[in-house]
């Protein structure tokens, strides 16, 4: 890391990050991720960073990190500049961030992996007094955290919590989150956010980019808006409004006079009534997964009709990767039965799920869905090879390159995503990637679709434009099971909405596709109720 000290540039603070005329620019698909872009950040605030899929947040916060090098700009701390070569010379001068998929070393254990790079007492680490050191801080802040668990067994979100941890242990001043919310309920969003209230009134700085607007406007001090890698503006978020923040972030024109259009919430879309008159897409009986390190499940009973989007509520850590990997055939389960199209498939495996008509998208996306530091062309693929070998070669098992690129560009263009597919697949933004998978398992021929926060790092815009491509998937007899942590995509996506806690279901919803003057806000409230505990298991709801 090479410092070069400089005096306060023009109105600008002498504490805080900042970062001035950031250019970066990746020449292996020609793309210019950010154009002379500014930013900073001051001790003792909550500045929010949005943009649409694309504008370049990530980018510019990977930068801020340490995890990439600008093209051209300054990075300053204290007004002294800073050229990181590394995460680690980030956090040498107090930045941490905590991605939207922590990375963190498998073979090692919670307490373990907080302390990796920073071990107390090194060479000499007493692991009695780290592991209490841990933990201390751990109670400190309100986790809960199986501190002696592998961490290659941890849940999402059980990842980020580690991943905050250890910034709070190396004591860092200004702290990047990355989409933080994604996978936690309404409660636990709450909590997470008097986490911030309490870190910004400690003096420390913290950057939240999100796309849930409502809630971070809610908490936020002040808001920068990037647009296809511009700086757009930077404003106290109290003199922000809905329709500035939809200009400023997709250059909407709302002096332009406006078509009328129904007035229907988003989270009601209506949803065709579909008679159960049929057999169901999707039948499971008395499921039970008893594998160590992951919560159990017990007797689970699942109906999924064709031409239906059934949602599963829950935190992470309540089962719901452990009902995803058993139904998809990542793990057998102890007893019960699963029948896709009348198939069992119960304890057979991915090969069977997926011969059966099955397809499942992870919400861990570069564990699991995706290898990110391989070219995107490989992730993008991996269903096709099998058609790809085609005539006499293909007999030997030999792949026809022109096939599989053609199929690359197809899917990106389903994504509305451009670029190269040679790129390395960590190249692209979060919301990017996202877009891509879910192209990539739509394109499919396959019955039932397996969601895991399928909207997660998607903007607005997007989220609205996976609501279309849903109900079309579904249209002619398919079904969506969607695992979702977040209630208001459950809302806008979902028929019924189940609720796991315990690995058990705890309640169902019945979405009113009509919106009887219901408001949202009620359902929200009783489905993070049910998640939580706080309302009678077992029952079922209309509304409230």
């Amino acid at each position: 890391m090479v410092n070069t000290r400089r005096g306060p540039s023009p109105g600008g603070s002498a504490t805080g990050v900042h970062l001035q005329g950031i250019q970066k620019y990746f020449p292996a698909n020609g793309v210019h991720a950010l154009d002379t872009t500014s930013f900073d950040l001051r001790p003792g605030e909550i500045h929010a960073l949005l943009g649409e899929n694309g504008a370049g947040k990530s980018t510019l916060m990977h930068i801020m990190a340490g995890y990439m090098r600008p093209t051209s700009g300054r990075v300053l701390v204290a007004m002294q500049e800073q050229h990181f070569l590394s995460p680690a010379d980030a956090l040498a001068v107090g930045i941490g961030m905590v991605r939207q998929h922590p990375h963190l070393t498998p073979g090692f254990r919670v307490w373990e992996a907080c302390i990796l790079g920073a071990e107390p007492g090194f060479p000499l680490v007493h692991p009695r007094k780290a592991r209490t050191q841990v933990r201390r801080l751990s109670e400190r802040w309100g986790f809960d955290l199986p501190l002696d668990r592998d961490t290659k067994d941890l849940t999402v979100s059980q990842r980020q919590k580690t991943a905050v941890l250890a910034l709070l242990l190396r004591e860092v001043q200004y702290l990047i989150f990355d989409e933080p919310t994604a996978v936690l309920t309404p409660q636990e969003t709450q909590g997470l956010f008097a986490l911030f209230r309490l870190l910004k009134k400690e003096g420390k700085g913290l950057v939240l980019i999100s796309h849930k607007l409502e809630e971070t406007m809610d908490i936020a001090d002040r808001v920068t808006v990037l647009r296809k890698g511009k700086t757009r503006a930077s404003r106290p978020a109290r003199s922000l409004h809905d329709e500035t923040l939809q200009a400023l972030m997709f250059g909407i024109d709302h002096t332009k006079p406006k078509k009328p259009v129904q007035d229907r919430p988003l989270s009601f879309s209506p949803h065709p009534v579909v008679p159960r008159t049929s057999a169901p897409l999707l039948l499971v009986q008395g499921l039970s997964v008893e594998v160590l390190g992951r919560p159990f499940l017990r007797q689970i009973d699942v109906s999924l009709f064709p031409g239906t989007i059934l949602g599963v509520a829950g935190v992470r850590d309540s089962g719901l990767e452990t009902l995803e990997l058993a139904l998809s055939g990542f793990l057998a389960p102890s007893r019960g039965s699963i029948r896709l199209r009348g198939q069992e498939l119960a304890g057979k495996g991915i090969p069977a799920f997926r011969k059966a008509g099955g397809a499942y998208l992870s919400a861990d996306r570069t564990g699991k869905a995706l290898a990110p530091q391989l070219p995107l062309q490989e992730s993008i693929i991996i269903h096709a090879h099998d058609r790809s070998r085609r005539g006499l070669l293909g007999k030997w098992g030999i792949m026809e390159q022109a096939f599989l690129d053609a199929w690359a560009k197809r899917i990106m263009a389903a994504a509305q995503v451009t670029g190269s597919f040679k790129t390395r697949a960590d190249a692209f933004s979060g919301g990017m990637l996202q877009r891509i998978l879910l192209a990539r398992e739509l394109a499919e021929k396959t019955a039932l679709l397996i969601l895991a926060e399928p909207g997660w790092g998607l903007d607005r815009k997007n989220r609205e434009r996976l609501q279309g491509e849903l109900r079309r998937y579904v249209k002619p007899g398919r079904g969506v099971l969607l695992f979702s942590t977040d209630v208001e995509e459950l809302l806008a996506l979902s028929d019924r909405i189940l609720v796991l806690r315990n690995g058990a279901f705890s309640a169902e919803f019945r979405v009113d596709p009509r919106n009887k003057g219901i408001p949202m806000d009620i359902y929200k409230e009783r489905i993070g109720q049910a998640m939580v505990g706080s309302i009678q298991e077992g029952s079922v709801h209309e509304a409230v």
